[in-house]
C-alpha cells in the first residue's frame, strides 16, 4: 500500500535551529506589518497606555511636513490653540486618547498646524487595539485638504460641462440644449398627452442693424434681448434658448394657447419698453421682435421638427404683415 506524507506540518525542535527559524517567521511578520503600517494611504499614529504618542507612519509625516522626533516628542507645535469645536488642542487630544484606551471610538474634526504654520483640515478617530493581551491606541487621520480638492474638482468639472449647453454672448441656452431638451419634454409629455407651447422669436430687421451700427452693438443688441425675454420666463420647466443669429426659441411644457398668447404679448411689450435705437427699423425706429406661436396636445406620434415647423411658419407670417407681433397656429394631431 503506498505511502503518503502528512499534511501537516512538522513540530518545531526547541533546539537552536528550531527557535533561529520561529524568530526569522516572527521578524517577516513584523516587516510586513511594518511596510503595511508606512504604506497606509491614511495617517496612523499609536499611542500607548499612559497617553503618549510612540510611532506614526509617513503618511502623517508628508500631510504634516514635519519629521517624527516633532511628532512624537513635540506633538503640541503640531496643534493651534483651539480645534473646531472650541476646545483646547491639547487638552481635546489627552481626554480623547483615555476615552479611546477605555473602549470608546471617538470620530471628530480635527486641525493640525504645520511647522510653517500651515493650518491643516483632518478628520481624526481615536480608538484602540489589543496585542498580545495589551491596549494600543490608534488615530486614523483622513487629511481633508485632499477630499476639498476633490469636491472643488468635482464642482469645476460639473460647471465646465454645464458650460456645452449655454450661448458665450448671450448668456442663455443654446441650440444644442434646445434640441436634447425640447425632444426630452417631447417624450415626457406624450405619455400623458399634455399641453406644449413652442414659440419662435426673431428680431425685426437684425441685418440692417448691423449694417448700420456695426456688429459690436449688434452683439450688444442680441445681450439686451435675450436677458429681456430670460426675465419674461417665470416658470421652472418653461426655458428659452439661442436659437441661431438674431433668433431664439421658447419652450413652454403644460402651457395652452391663452398661456402662450399672454407671454408672446409680454415679450413684445418688453423688449419695446428697452427703446434700443434702430432707425432702420422705420416703423418704430426701435428694436423689436416678431414671434410665431403654436400649441398642440403632445400625441406619440409628434416630434421636435414638427412643432419648430409650425413655429416658424407663424414666424414667417407675422414678419411679413408687418412686425413686431405675433401669430399663431394650432399644431394637429395630422402633421
Amino acid at each position: 500500500m503506498p505511502q503518503y506524507a502528512s499534511m501537516q506540518p512538522e513540530p518545531q525542535q526547541d533546539t537552536p535551529e528550531g527557535r533561529s527559524a520561529a524568530a526569522d517567521v516572527s521578524n517577516d511578520a513584523f516587516d510586513v506589518t511594518r511596510a503595511i503600517f508606512d504604506a497606509a494611504p491614511i495617517g496612523l499614529a499609536m499611542f500607548d497606555g499612559d497617553c503618549k504618542l510612540v510611532d506614526c507612519n509617513k503618511f502623517v509625516l508628508t500631510m504634516l511636513a514635519a519629521d517624527k522626533d516633532q511628532f512624537l516628542n513635540r506633538f503640541r507645535e503640531l496643534l493651534p490653540e483651539y480645534q473646531p469645536d472650541g476646545s483646547k488642542s491639547v487638552d481635546r487630544a489627552l481626554d480623547n486618547m483615555k476615552h479611546a484606551l477605555n473602549g470608546e471610538t471617538i470620530v471628530m474634526e480635527w486641525v493640525f498646524r504645520s511647522p510653517a504654520g500651515e493650518s491643516i483640515p483632518a478628520e481624526a478617530t481615536f480608538t484602540r487595539v489589543s496585542n498580545n493581551g495589551k491596549q494600543i491606541g490608534l488615530i486614523y487621520i483622513y487629511d481633508l485638504r485632499t477630499i476639498k480638492i476633490l469636491e472643488s474638482n468635482i464642482v469645476h468639472l460639473k460647471s465646465e460641462s454645464e458650460k456645452i449647453y449655454y450661448d458665450p454672448l448671450t448668456d442663455i441656452f443654446n441650440r444644442r440644449f434646445f434640441d436634447e431638451n425640447l425632444d426630452r419634454t417631447i417624450k415626457t409629455l406624450s405619455r400623458s398627452g399634455g399641453l406644449l407651447s413652442l414659440m419662435m422669436i426673431d428680431i425685426d430687421n437684425f441685418k440692417d442693424y448691423n449694417d448700420t451700427y456695426g456688429h459690436s452693438a449688434g452683439d450688444g443688441c442680441l445681450k439686451t434681448v435675450a436677458q429681456n425675454l430670460s426675465k419674461c420666463i417665470t416658470r421652472a420647466d418653461d426655458f428659452i434658448a439661442r436659437y441661431g443669429g438674431d433668433e431664439f426659441a421658447v419652450v413652454l411644457p403644460n402651457t395652452d394657447k391663452d398661456g402662450a398668447l399672454l407671454l408672446a404679448v409680454k415679450m413684445i411689450d418688453t423688449i419695446q419698453s428697452c427703446r434700443v435705437p434702430h432707425k432702420k427699423n422705420t416703423d418704430t425706429g426701435i428694436v423689436t421682435i416678431s414671434i410665431g406661436v403654436t400649441t398642440g396636445r403632445v400625441d406619440v406620434s409628434h416630434n421636435a421638427e414638427d412643432y419648430i415647423k409650425r413655429a416658424d411658419e407663424m414666424l414667417y407670417l407675422s414678419k411679413h404683415s408687418g412686425r413686431n407681433k405675433y401669430s399663431f397656429l394650432w399644431l394637429s394631431h395630422e402633421v
